[in-house]
Order: C-alpha cells, then sequence, then structure tokens
C-alpha cells in the first residue's frame, strides 16, 4: 500500500488499541550489550533534571527507567496510556495541556516517525521545555547491520512483501533541520545495533506483530513468523538486528517563523 494512501491516524488508532505495548514488549527484549533502547534513551537524561515529560509515552517503558525523576506520560490512544504509571495523561502532541517552559526534558521512544505533522509537534515540545532544556528521542535507523543481519531482515521482508512503513520515513532524514527550525540545537546523534533474540514461535510472532504493516494480510504476517521460527529452531536461535539512532537536542531559542 503507497503511503501515500494510508489513513495513518486511523492506522495507528486501530493498531495500538489492538496490540497495546507491542512495541515495548519488542524492545525490552532488544538489547546492546548490557542495556535496551530505553535504558540508552534515559541516559541522555540528565540526573539534576526534575520534570520530565515522556511523550508519546506508549504503556510508560520510559517512564519505568527513569527512576527519581517526576515524569509526567503523555499518549494519544487510552489503551496504550492505560498502563502507563502516573502520573500520565491522554493528549495530542499538537496540543499539549502545560504551560510554556514547564520540562526541563522530553524525551520520545519511537515515536517522532509517527507523529504528524512532526515540525509542529517538535515546536509544541520546544514551548514547554524550558531554555537550555532537552528533547531526547530514539528512532529506528537504517545502519549499523551485519550481513547476516541483511539476509535475515531480507527474508522477512520477501515474506512479508512489505517493509515497516511510518508517516515520517524511516530514519526521518530531515530531522536535524526540523528541530533547528523548532529552535534545538542538535547536541548528538548516534546508532546503536540491539538484537532481539528469536528462540520461539512466540519470539517471532512478538517480532512480526510490533511492525507498522498497514495493508498486509495476516496470513503473511504468520507465514513470515513461521519462517523466523523455523530458522531460530534449526540454528539453536536466530538474531535479529533492530538499529536504532538517538538524538539530543537543546533548546535554545524560539521556534523559528514559517
Amino acid at each position: 500500500m503507497s503511503e501515500n494512501l494510508i489513513d495513518w491516524p486511523e492506522y495507528l488508532r486501530e493498531f495500538h488499541t489492538a496490540t497495546p505495548g507491542s512495541t515495548e514488549a519488542l524492545l525490552s527484549r532488544a538489547v546492546a550489550g548490557d542495556h535496551t533502547p530505553y535504558r540508552w534513551l534515559v541516559r541522555a537524561v540528565s540526573g539534576e533534571a526534575r520534570r520530565v515529560l515522556d511523550l508519546a509515552c506508549g504503556n510508560g517503558p520510559v517512564s519505568r527507567e527513569l527512576h527519581g525523576h517526576w515524569v509526567v506520560g503523555v499518549d494519544n490512544n487510552p489503551a496504550q496510556l492505560a498502563g502507563a504509571p502516573g502520573p500520565r495523561v491522554q493528549s495530542d502532541a499538537l496540543h499539549l495541556p502545560f504551560a510554556n517552559e514547564v520540562f526541563d526534558v522530553v524525551t520520545c521512544s519511537m515515536g517522532l516517525m509517527v507523529l504528524q505533522p512532526l515540525p509542529a509537534v517538535l515546536a509544541e515540545a520546544a514551548r514547554v521545555l524550558r531554555r537550555g532544556g532537552v528533547l531526547a528521542a530514539i528512532v529506528p535507523a537504517v545502519r549499523p547491520l551485519r550481513r547476516g543481519d541483511i539476509r535475515t531482515l531480507s527474508g522477512l521482508t520477501t515474506r512479508l512483501r512489505s517493509t515497516p512503513q511510518f508517516p515520517a520515513g524511516g530514519e526521518i532524514t530531515e530531522l536535524k533541520d526540523q528541530l533547528h527550525h523548532a529552535g534545538f540545537d542538535v547536541m548528538e546523534s548516534q546508532r546503536e545495533r540491539y538484537v532481539y533474540m528469536i528462540r520461539s514461535r512466540d519470539d517471532a510472532h512478538r517480532l512480526v506483530n510490533a511492525l507498522y504493516l498497514p495493508g498486509t494480510p495476516d496470513a503473511r504476517r504468520d507465514t513470515a513468523a513461521g519462517w523466523l521460527a523455523d530458522r531460530a529452531e534449526s540454528k539453536d536461535g536466530l538474531e535479529v538486528a533492530i538499529p536504532i539512532r538517538r538524538i539530543t537536542a537543546m533548546r535554545t531559542k524560539l521556534a523559528l517563523t514559517a
């Protein structure tokens, strides 16, 4: 299905209402060394930060990592938000119910590629951040990958007959420019290869069911999950790479006018 024909708000609402916490269930089991993507994200949060807004919080994996901080989770999907620790607020990212400059940090885990229109979302995040406050986010990446990773991911997409899709595209190639326009100075942009280990059919279905695949029939998802599980059983486990990009930016000025 062409991305231009997808009703993304409706697709995302149905996806996360039907499978709340699916992204978190996958990424909480993806590791690079001693950390998950969520732990990597919160390492960008200063210990001196007192008020944190977790944007598109889902069921709250970032809040659970931010011990000792006061964290408000915001999400527009009640099914997702129901599993998040408090305090939590159901809200659209374009109209946050907070005063100007009240937060020290805004975090966003795997949300910037689905929040639209992104320039307006970033401007709203800048509005609620104090000057000198930090936005820390993780988004999907296309690298780093190893040769074996490419074979596995190619086999997976062949059986799905699709690749994961997002409203803002894959790596959000214009993210640095959009952050600058919203009043941020980018401090860091790094990429990390995480590994999700498949050892059972449940593991395989957890991966496939977390992918945004609008227009992909359940039968193709089942076929792809079965292929992953069969490979895992023949190899005593199968590594699936999940490349992640972490970007941090400081709010230094007012958003530029159009």
